[in-house]
């Protein structure tokens, strides 16, 4: 009984200390600066279903442009630019018009030409390829 607690005891210590290693991953807007193209969502990471976007995402001096938007008739638009902050290991993107609110996703994983996050809100996976 001894051995079963304290295996427990070191999961759940691994756990927190690979959770605050993805939470940290974010530390400054500098750490996502650059055209990220976003190739599709999942609703879970084991879902096999994806949802193609075929859009881009650029970070720069803290505001994020959407490009190439798709649409289900007419040609792909543009966003406005919105401002962007990471904050507590997450990225925190303003919402257009709504002074204060924003959609906040967290980050799921990040290499230098890949990144997933997580949006908070909806809870969808979002795969991102570095342009």
């Amino acid at each position: 009984m001894k051995k079963i607690k304290l295996l427990l005891a070191l999961s759940l210590l691994f756990g927190l200390f690979s959770a605050s290693a993805f939470a940290d991953a974010l530390t400054s807007n500098k750490d996502i600066l650059g055209s990220w193209f976003l190739e599709y969502t999942k609703k879970s990471p084991e879902d096999t279903e994806k949802k193609l976007m075929g859009m881009t995402w650029v970070f720069d001096n803290s505001q994020l442009i959407q490009k190439d938007i798709p649409q289900v008739r007419g040609n792909p638009y543009d966003a406005p630019a919105v401002d962007y902050i990471v904050e507590d290991g997450n990225l925190k993107v303003s919402i257009l018009g709504r002074a204060g609110k924003f959609d906040v996703y967290s980050l799921v994983e990040k290499t230098d030409s890949t990144m997933v996050l997580n949006d908070n809100k909806y809870g969808t996976y979002m795969y991102f390829n570095k342009k």
